[in-house]
């Protein structure tokens, strides 16, 4: 039997929904390792997910451009023993090797995986199963069997605090549903005009929403807002007002949230918000891998497509996620916001 790990270093240097994705694999390891020293490397646009989690020890940041010289150095004065790689990169490859990490563990299907001494046999281009389940496979190549079905996002006192003052400035009392209509561009998302639609229709129905954004989203939430129109008290809206930590707060307070398939869709579930989520027909970016994990979700995509570039998500004529009705959305946001249960 191998000893105990002493220090384990987990790599995972993408996306906010890649890294929160990647909050199992910590779960797992300090339950098994409880007397382990954790450490996360990730990017440091996505470092606000992982700072102060408790399931870590310490946080190190990549910064743009470091290159595999600068790795080395730090991994050596880290000392790790271990060292996961969620998210393989041949430069933190090459970085693990040369400082002489004992024990390094990636997928088997890279050109570099030669540098990995457990190599795990999974083909995430296959989207066959979801992301956090593909995450914890490097967790089972320790010889561990994981159990993790949810993902741990602790909020503090003064987090929700906030949240709970926000809401009241903005109008926001009772129960509310949170809209996002951005995305990265990574899938395929509704029309600024059927949100504005949908905005126009939970207002009808009596519901109070947010709609939140980035501070790059401006002239997106504008014009949600213009096609909603008029509209009294219950409709707020937050462009690039809210950093992630207090973005997660009023997430958690929410009814539920509606959005495309986004980092803040998994934020969502992460701190347990039920998520009405529009996902486009690209295989890659399939519901299986990416959708929301761990919490109440309803997932909507197109059907009754007949053109065949549509069926893939890559028609240039027509606009697949058109065939996601406004009622139907409409109608999946109605059960959580009367649920009672939560």
């Amino acid at each position: 039997m191998n000893p105990a790990p002493r220090h384990i270093l987990v790599a995972r240097t993408d996306k906010i929904g890649d890294l929160l994705l990647s909050l199992p694999v910590l779960q797992a390891l300090r339950k098994a390792y409880s007397k382990a020293r954790l450490t996360a490397l990730v990017s440091s646009y996505a470092s606000p997910v992982v700072q102060g989690h408790p399931c870590l020890d310490a946080v190190e940041t990549l910064e743009p451009g470091e290159g595999t010289a600068s790795l080395v150095r730090r991994f050596r004065v880290l000392k790790p023993d271990v060292f996961l790689a969620l998210y393989p990169r041949p430069t933190q490859a090459f970085a693990a090797a040369w400082a002489g990490i004992p024990l390094r563990v990636g997928t088997a299907f890279r050109w570099y995986s030669f540098l990995y001494d457990r190599r795990v046999q999974v083909h995430r281009s296959r989207c066959d199963r979801h992301e956090a389940d593909y995450n914890l496979d490097l967790v089972r190549a320790l010889g561990l069997v994981p159990k993790e079905s949810s993902i741990l996002f602790p909020l503090k006192k003064g987090e929700r605090s906030f949240a709970r003052t926000y809401l009241k400035a903005k109008g926001i009392t009772g129960p509310y549903v949170v809209m996002h209509p951005g995305h990265r561009g990574s899938a395929l998302n509704w029309k600024p005009e059927r949100y504005g639609e949908l905005l126009r229709g939970l207002g009808r129905k009596g519901m109070k929403a947010l709609v939140t954004g980035g501070p790059d989203e401006r002239t997106l939430l504008k014009k949600v807002e213009e096609i909603a129109g008029p509209s009294g008290k219950g409709r707020a809206f937050a462009p690039g007002e809210l950093d992630l930590r207090s973005l997660a707060a009023v997430l958690e307070g929410a009814s539920c949230l509606v959005s495309g398939s986004t980092g803040v869709m998994h934020l969502a579930a992460a701190v347990g918000t039920p998520t009405v989520s529009l996902f486009c027909p690209i295989p890659a970016t399939t519901p299986v891998r990416w959708g929301p994990w761990g919490n109440k979700n309803t997932v909507l995509m197109p059907k009754g497509l007949d053109c065949p570039g549509c069926k893939v998500g890559a028609c240039r004529r027509h606009d697949p996620m058109d065939a996601i009705l406004v009622q139907d959305v409409l109608k999946a946001v109605e059960k959580y916001v009367k649920r009672t249960d939560r």
